[in-house]
């Protein structure tokens, strides 16, 4: 599964090893891109309708070939909660 890239930015997923209480069994492949248009729309729709600082990223299962969204924190400069972050890539 190395090489897979994000449908929505064209960027390269990166290897994400969840710790072993996650329930994930296995390593995930997600998009990391600060700028990806899946991440932002989600960063939007969850602050808005949650009021929370977070989001999803775009996510593939490399074991069933499966594409998932995965929750993300949004603290820092990604907060739109906290007017650290604009709206839109």
């Amino acid at each position: 599964m190395e090489g897979q890239i994000c449908p929505y930015c064209g960027k390269k997923l990166e290897v994400w090893e969840p710790h072993p209480e996650t329930g994930w069994s296995d390593y995930l492949l997600v998009c990391g891109n600060d700028e990806c248009e899946y991440f932002h729309r989600a960063r939007e729709k969850v602050a808005e309708e949650c009021k929370v600082n977070f989001a999803y990223r775009y996510c593939l299962n490399p074991k069933t070939g499966k594409a998932i969204p995965i929750v993300t924190w949004c603290g820092g400069d990604l907060s739109l909660l906290k007017g650290r972050a604009k709206k839109g890539p």
